[in-house]
Formats: C-alpha cells, structure tokens, sequence
C-alpha cells in the first residue's frame, strides 16, 4: 500500500511538473516586431498598426504586435534582410526594391502595362502565388501587400502629341525612368526625390512619373501644372514575417494571423485609391489641371511599356514570364469582354 501511495504521489509529482514546464511556454505572448520604413501618419503604417492590433486583439493574449515606424528599429534598406536574419520578427518594404533578389519582385514597376487599380489587381493576383513561393526560398511568409498611388505624368506644358515629349527634361532617378526618357525622345536629368521640390522650383526639369502624394509634398503646382493621369505603374508594398517565427506558432493562431492579413489587404486597396484622389483633389484646388492622356499617346506609351517589358524578359526565368503571360491573357481577355 504504500508503495502504492509513493508510486501514486511520484506519478503526481511529476504530472505537476510537467504542467509547470509547459505552462510558461503557453501562457508567455510571442512578440513580434514590425520593422517599418514609413512615418506612422502614412497610410500604410496605419494600416500596419490596425493590422497589428487586430492580430493581438484575435490571440486571446498568445501573441503581441508592435510597429516601429519611420526605419527606428532597423534602416529602411536593411529591413529584408534584418528579418531574414532575426533582427526584427517582421518587417514592410517596397517590393520593387528586392528586384535583385529575384526580377519576380521587380514587376509591378514595369512601366504602363497597368491602366489602373483594376489592373494592378490581376497582376497581384497573377503573381501572388510566385511571390508568395519566392519569400518562402528566403525563409519569409509573406503576410499582405498593398499598393501606392499610381506613379503619373506632371508636365510644364501640356502634351498633345508624342512629339511634344522630344527634347524635355524629364526626371530620372533609376535605370527605368532615364530608360523611358530616351524612349520617349526627352533628355534624362537626374533628381533625387530629397531634391525635387527644389528641381522643381528652380526648373530643372520639364517632366516627371511620379504620384500625387509626391506632388502635394514637393507642391509641383509652382512649375508644372499639367498632370495626366497615365498610371504608369502601381508599386506595392509587401508586409512579412520570418517564416521560423510563424512556424512556430500554433494553427489557429497562424490561421488568424492570415486571415486578418486578408482583412488588412483589402483594407489597405481601399486607403490607396481614396487617398490618391485626395491628393489629386489638392493639385486641382491648386490649379493643376488633372485629365487622362490622350488615347494615340496613351497607345504609344504603352508600346514603350511592351519595349521595357521584353528587356526585363531577357533577365527573368520561366516563372516570371509564366506569370507575365498570366497577367496580360487575364488582362486582355477582361478588356474585350467589357466591349
């Protein structure tokens, strides 16, 4: 009997102790940190933020979120690589910038082979599944994208033919715009975006892509005063976390995890659009004249774009001209069932 009684406290003892173990794993909240290049008042850090305190609400208390916003935990040009290497849990960054890494990463910069949100929609949904695959290989999860404003042509003059583009100087500041400077027969300058109001300003410049958040902060109203709306392309930030992280999480917690993902994707489509037209409410009221591009030139660009886009072919593989092909079968055959 007692040796019963022994056996039994001993089985006890050790049921205790077991659960003591376990019982600080479980009930101590993972933190995860998001490393974030923009300031908290913009858009896609709100919605990073409300994503990050939808997740923490949704864990019951197994997981905790915080944004650091402004590059304040890592610098802006490290933060991929700081996630992959554990220096912060998850992180956001222009896809564009990781076109290095893989040429998949850099196609959503591809100039006018979007016509607008619609467009740059399919292309997300074309490429999701690659990109999604191509983080994975990098030992990420990728957890949402959104996009920016669509990045659009501001001039001194109006343009009216593809002949008024010859001779202008037009703003570059990477290989693709000086590309499509010379393309378009304008004579490429280079401007950082840290001097371009005063480019502007002081013209320097007769020409420029970019959007109508970059617009109101350089207050382009001052020199150019025409601003069509060809939406040259759409870049999109992608948010992620490192996929040993997410791993190790429980399923459901993973699985709120994507879901409100989906929430904050959507959501994050939604604050693009609306605050692009606030901004091109602003360059209006400031006596910009807003308008869409002529139908020929638009044509014209968009061969420009077909140019860029057998260059960037020649650096990519199979899986990005599978995706490519996708893309432009799903976009042209929406356009000819819309006519």
């Amino acid at each position: 009997m007692k040796t019963m009684l022994a056996a039994l406290g001993i089985s006890a003892l050790a049921s205790c102790f077991s659960l003591a173990v376990q019982a600080p794993a479980y009930a101590a909240a993972v933190e995860i940190n998001f490393a974030t290049a923009y300031a908290a008042d913009n858009f896609q850090t709100q919605n990073l933020q409300w994503y990050a305190e939808e997740v923490t609400k949704a864990s019951a208390g197994r997981l905790t979120m915080k944004v650091h916003p402004a590059g304040s935990l890592i610098k802006p040009a490290d933060i991929f690589a700081g996630v992959r290497s554990g220096k912060a849990e998850a992180g956001e960054v222009i896809m564009s910038s990781l076109a290095k890494e893989n040429p998949l990463f850099g196609m959503d910069a591809l100039p006018f082979i979007v016509s607008g949100y619609d467009d740059a929609q399919r292309m997300w949904e074309a490429s999701r599944a690659s990109i999604e695959k191509a983080l994975a290989e990098r030992g990420l999860q990728l957890l949402y994208a959104v996009p920016w404003p669509p990045q659009n042509l501001y001039s001194r003059k109006p343009i009216s033919t593809v002949q008024d583009f010859k001779g202008l100087r037009m703003r570059a500041y990477n290989p693709a715009t000086e590309r499509i400077a010379e393309l378009v027969r304008a004579t490429p300058v280079t401007i950082q975006v840290v001097d371009l109001a005063n480019a502007i300003s002081t013209e320097k410049l007769d020409l420029m892509l970019t959007s109508s958040w970059t617009g109101v902060e350089t207050k382009a109203w001052t020199k150019l005063q025409h601003y069509y709306k060809v939406n040259a392309w759409i870049p999109k930030n992608i948010v992620f976390i490192n996929k040993k992280i997410f791993d190790k999480l429980d399923v459901d917690t993973q699985k709120k995890m994507l879901e409100l993902a989906e929430v904050a994707e959507q959501r994050g489509w939604k604050l693009s659009r609306n605050s692009d037209k606030d901004y091109e409410n602003l360059l209006a009221a400031n006596d910009v004249s807003v308008s869409t591009m002529d139908s020929y030139i638009r044509q014209y660009l968009d061969r420009i774009g077909e140019t860029l886009a057998r260059e960037w072919l020649k650096q990519a593989g199979n899986d990005e001209l599978k995706v490519l092909l996708k893309y432009t079968t799903d976009r042209s055959m929406n356009q000819a069932s819309a006519k």
